[in-house]
C-alpha cells in the first residue's frame, strides 16, 4: 500500500510540475510577443507616405503599405529582404525550438488560435522545404557526376591503385587515347595519388579528343582497349596533316609552329614542335593497312555516349527537383487526411490536423539530412556497396520519428499511450505504403519520359 501511495504521490507532483512548466512557458512566450509589440508600434512618422492618410497602425488602413522607417539601420532592410522574399522570420528560432522541445505543443497553440506568436506552420514547412530541397539536389547533381565518371572508369581496380601508390612507375608508354585527360581524372577519383605526373597528356585532335599519351605500361596493359579510328576520323586526321605538309613546304621549315587556318589541333592557340609530331606519326592510311591503333580506357564505345549519360542525368536532376517538392505537398493532405480517420471521434476541423501534419513533415526534413549525409560519405560507387552502420543509422532515424510522432499526437490529441503507439503505428504504415506507392508510380512515368529521349 506504502508502494502504490508513493507512486500516486510522486506522479502528482510530476503533474503539478508539468502544469508550472508549461504556465511559465506561456509567460515567456507571452512576455516575448509584448516585446515585439512594443518594437513594433513606435511609428516613424504620422502620415503614410504613398498616399498621405493618417497612420493608426504600422499598416495604412487605406493602401495597405507598411510604415516603414527609411533611416533605419541596413541590417533591419536585410532583415525584412529576408522575412519578405525567402519566408524567413525572426520568430523561427523560437519556433524551431518549442517544436524540438516541446512536440505537438506547436500544434495545440495553433489550433487554440494562437498563431501570430510563432512561425505560420505552412510557411516555416516553405522555409525548411527551400534549405533541403535545395541543398539536396546540389549534393545529387555532385554524386551524379561522381558516379558517372566511377562507371566511365570501371577497369580501374582497387589493386591497380594500390600498385600506382605503392609502386614507382615511369612513363615507358606513349600511345593515341581518346579523352586522356579523363584518364587523370578518373584516376584522381578512384584515389591515385599524384596521378598528374603518372601521365602525360599532349591534346591533338580537339573534334576528336585524340591525345598523345605518355603513360606507365601497367595502365596500357590493365586500363586501355585497343582500337581503330572510323572512316570519318581518319579524314579528319588525313586532312590535318595535309595541312601541316602544306605549310612546311611554303615556309621552308619543317612543320613550322605558326597557326594554320581551320586547325584544331591546337590548345590555348599554341601549336607545339610536339604537336606537330606527334600528328605527323600517325598513320591514317587505311588502304595499305598501315593504320596506327587508338586506344580507349572508358568502356563507353563513343564520347556522344557519355555526353547522352551526362545530359540524361542532367534531365532527370531537373525533373526531381522541379516535381519532389510538389509530391511532398501533395503528401500533406494525404497524412492530414489519415489523421482525421485515427481521430474522427475528436470531431476536429481538418485544418487542425492539416497544421499538425505541417509540423510533423517539417521536423522530417529537418532530420532527414543526418541519415543521408552519413549515407552519401559511407558510399562506394565503385563496388555499389555501403559502409557498415548506414542501416543503423537509418534505423535511429525511423525510431526517433516515431517516438517524436507518437509524443506529438499524444499531446495533440489527448488519448492514452498504448491507444496514441497502435494509432501512430497505423498511421505511419499506410502512409508509407500509399507515399511508396504514389512515388513508384512517379519514378515509372519519369523513367517512360527518359526512354523517350534514348
Amino acid at each position: 500500500m506504502s508502494f502504490m501511495k508513493n507512486i500516486i504521490t510522486w506522479f502528482s507532483t510530476y503533474q503539478e510540475k508539468m502544469k508550472k512548466r508549461t504556465l511559465r512557458i506561456h509567460r515567456n512566450i507571452e512576455a516575448a510577443r509584448l516585446r515585439r509589440a512594443r518594437r513594433k508600434r513606435g511609428l516613424a512618422y504620422t502620415y503614410c507616405k504613398n498616399c498621405g492618410t493618417k497612420l493608426k497602425g504600422m499598416y495604412c488602413h487605406r493602401c495597405g503599405q507598411y510604415a516603414l522607417d527609411i533611416y533605419q539601420p541596413f541590417w533591419k532592410y536585410i532583415q525584412q529582404y529576408f522575412e519578405n522574399v525567402y519566408q524567413f522570420d525572426t520568430k523561427v528560432w523560437q519556433t524551431l525550438w518549442l517544436m524540438f522541445t516541446r512536440p505537438g505543443f506547436l500544434t495545440r497553440e495553433f489550433n487554440a488560435g494562437k498563431i501570430n506568436s510563432y512561425v505560420h506552420p505552412f510557411r516555416l514547412y516553405m522555409f525548411v522545404s527551400v534549405l533541403f530541397f535545395t541543398f539536396f539536389f546540389m549534393v545529387a547533381e555532385e554524386e551524379t557526376d561522381k558516379a558517372l565518371t566511377t562507371f566511365r572508369s570501371s577497369k580501374i581496380t582497387s589493386g591497380l591503385v594500390e600498385k600506382l601508390n605503392e609502386g614507382s612507375f615511369s612513363q615507358d608508354t606513349a600511345v593515341y587515347v581518346y579523352n586522356g585527360r579523363g584518364l587523370i581524372a578518373a584516376l584522381e577519383n578512384r584515389g591515385v595519388e599524384h596521378a598528374d605526373s603518372l601521365i602525360s597528356v599532349t591534346r591533338l585532335f580537339t573534334s576528336l579528343e585524340l591525345d598523345w599519351v605518355a603513360m606507365p605500361r601497367i595502365l596500357l596493359d590493365t586500363c586501355c582497349t585497343k582500337q581503330y579510328p572510323t572512316d570519318s576520323e581518319l579524314d579528319e586526321i588525313r586532312q590535318i596533316q595535309d595541312l601541316l605538309a602544306a605549310d612546311s613546304l611554303q615556309t621552308g621549315e619543317e612543320y613550322g609552329v605558326d597557326l594554320i587556318p581551320g586547325m584544331t589541333i591546337y590548345n590555348e592557340n599554341q601549336l607545339t614542335a610536339e604537336k606537330i609530331e606527334a600528328c605527323m606519326k600517325f598513320q591514317a592510311d587505311s588502304l595499305k593497312g598501315e593504320l596506327t591503333p587508338v586506344y580507349r580506357w572508358s568502356q563507353r564505345a563513343e564520347e556522344s555516349d557519355a555526353l547522352r549519360e551526362n545530359s540524361l542525368a542532367a534531365y532527370m536532376i531537373g525533373q526531381l527537383s522541379k516535381w519532389t517538392p510538389l509530391y511532398m505537398m501533395f503528401l500533406l493532405p494525404l497524412f492530414a487526411w489519415l489523421l482525421k480517420k485515427a481521430y474522427r471521434k475528436k470531431h476536429m476541423p481538418y485544418m487542425w490536423h492539416f497544421a499538425h501534419a505541417v509540423h510533423l513533415n517539417t521536423l522530417f526534413l529537418i532530420l532527414l539530412p543526418l541519415p543521408l549525409a552519413y549515407a552519401l560519405t559511407a558510399f562506394d560507387w565503385q563496388t555499389l556497396s555501403l559502409a557498415p552502420g548506414v542501416d543503423i543509422a537509418f534505423g535511429l532515424f525511423a525510431i526517433a520519428v516515431f517516438a517524436y510522432m507518437l509524443w506529438s499526437l499524444h499531446t495533440v490529441y489527448r488519448d492514452g499511450w498504448i491507444r496514441t503507439f497502435l494509432k501512430t503505428l497505423l498511421v505511419i504504415v499506410i502512409f508509407t505504403v500509399l507515399s511508396f506507392l504514389f512515388a513508384g508510380i512517379a519514378i515509372v512515368s519519369l523513367l517512360m519520359e527518359v526512354s523517350k529521349q534514348v
